[in-house]
């Protein structure tokens, strides 16, 4: 993706979100929305002089929602409403999370529906194109808002603007954090998706595993979508490989792990594709309150600042990994136990000094995907109330820690399938069966270019370097990773 992302309020995507926030693309603001975003401040400033009851208009806000603000005093009630609900320590959101957080807002103001002046705007696309940092403190959010987040970039970027009506509730109310940092994981759980799947084609050849499951006989006879895709993407990564010629597979029946792994990332998939449509569409919805409309010259009352919706896309993502990785332990496992490979245990051959091998690795591996487990389950269900005394604020979404946990998860994920490819080179070439397929023999000419096989009195190679040369070498990556399924659509959901 290259150029300047053009900010209209109604059609940001995920794959915008992460190259301005990753790789510091610019943004401008399309004409339209700042004739809209001006319609919509004259909505506004009309029901003001009119002194219509406005929540955070011309009343204050939640349990002093009954006080009428005096037209004098709106202007200090917008500083003490951000200072009021700036409470922010401990740990920092990362720059691009700031990023991705301030591009959601921008689209948020250019819709008009928050009915801000354009000058609020404008210092955003300044901040962004001038990659300011902000710091911003990742907790606070309840999931209803992300109040004390977003009162941090509010003091930081208009600390010299005097706010005028509803404008401090307007930021106040954002949950941009939340749907920016939503956005960039999701993103990465589906790149990190398809690299599951490259790699688990590679185990397969190091186990010898059977590939009968990714026959289009197997494949059609259930229908399910992400299922379909992905095993016709594992077979497409093993085509011309010694697995599908007579005597390949060493067995009939292998364990789940290898047998079911175009059902689980299929099911993954389908998850995500759930995910993605939710978080692609609440990027571009109104999170304020209340919201202004234009076309009805009219200000409504809502509950748009509840996240319940992104809270439980982003737990349907999550949940749609934890059998993936446990898989990939369980793989892993598999491949150095000889008993299951029927390789040398630990996978190095034995020099008389007994040392373990890759064993340790697989310890590890199992530690964090135990982490990455955990993480999986939801935070929707969770009930910490946020009543007052009124009562009109009585439960929240999590949607914040919704969105820090699924960044964890690819975090994890990306250490969990590094890992196994590493395992999965080393009992590939220790298997010396040939030829390996077209797309896994260059991954695992990849693989050798940052860590070297590991032979008779080695030690298991450190992971790092694969690591490094993945995150250097993306581009590279993404070439091996590339497919067109039948129906002409590129990679998976």
């Amino acid at each position: 993706m290259n150029g300047t992302i053009k900010i209209s309020g109604f059609d940001l995507t995920p794959r915008q979100v992460a190259f301005v926030a990753k790789s510091g693309g610019k943004v401008s603001l399309s004409k339209e929305s700042r004739t809209r975003m001006e319609a919509a401040r004259r909505v506004v400033e009309d029901a003001v002089t009119r002194g219509i009851p406005v929540y955070g208009l011309t009343t204050s806000v939640g349990a002093k929602t009954g006080t009428r603000l005096d037209p004098a005093q709106i202007i200090e009630f917008n500083r003490r409403l951000i200072l009021t609900h700036n409470f922010g320590h401990g740990p920092l959101a990362s720059h691009e999370e700031v990023r991705a957080m301030m591009l959601v807002l921008l689209n948020s103001m250019a819709s008009g529906r928050l009915g801000v002046r354009p000058l609020l705007a404008d210092i955003l696309v300044g901040a962004l194109n001038d990659d300011r940092h902000v710091e911003v403190h990742a907790w606070g959010s309840m999931g209803e808002s992300d109040m004390s987040p977003i009162s941090d970039l509010a003091l930081a970027l208009y600390a010299d603007v005097e706010l005028a009506a509803g404008e401090a509730l307007a930021l106040v109310n954002s949950s941009a954090l939340s749907t920016g940092t939503a956005a960039l994981a999701i993103e990465d759980l589906s790149d990190l998706l398809k690299f599951a799947s490259l790699v688990g084609a590679l185990s397969m050849e190091g186990f010898a595993a059977n590939p009968s499951p990714l026959s289009e006989v197997a494949l059609r006879s259930r229908p399910l979508r992400g299922l379909q895709r992905h095993g016709r993407q594992i077979r497409h990564y093993l085509e011309g490989s010694y697995l599908f010629n007579d005597g390949g597979p060493r067995s009939l029946q292998d364990p789940l792990c290898f047998r079911s792994l175009s059902m689980l990332h299929g099911a993954a998939s389908d998850n995500l594709a759930f995910a993605l449509d939710q978080i692609t569409t609440e990027l571009n919805a109104s999170q304020g309150n209340p919201v202004v409309s234009v076309e009805e010259n009219m200000l409504v009352s809502v509950a748009n600042f509840d996240m319940v919706s992104l809270a439980m896309a982003l737990d349907v993502a999550r949940l749609g990994f934890s059998p993936v990785v446990t898989s990939s332990t369980e793989r892993l496992a598999k491949m150095v136990d000889s008993f299951w490979s029927g390789l040398c245990t630990g996978l190095i051959e034995d020099d008389g000094v007994g040392a373990p091998g890759f064993n340790g690795l697989a310890q590890f591996h199992k530690s964090i995907t135990s982490e990455a487990r955990l993480l999986t389950g939801p935070v929707v269900g969770e009930l910490p109330s946020s009543s007052h005394s009124n009562g009109n604020l009585d439960r929240v979404s999590m949607a914040g820690l919704a969105a820090r946990r699924t960044r964890d998860l690819a975090i994890l994920c990306r250490s969990i399938f590094a890992m196994e490819l590493q395992v999965a080179a080393q009992a590939s070439e220790l298997r010396g069966r040939l030829p390996l397929g077209r797309t896994t023999g260059k991954l695992l000419d990849f693989v050798r270019e940052a860590v070297p096989f590991a032979a008779p009195g080695d030690r298991a190679p450190h992971v790092a370097p694969l690591l490094d040369s993945l995150q250097a070498r993306s581009k590279e990556l993404d070439g091996l990773l590339a497919w067109e399924a039948e129906d002409g659509s590129q990679g998976t959901g």
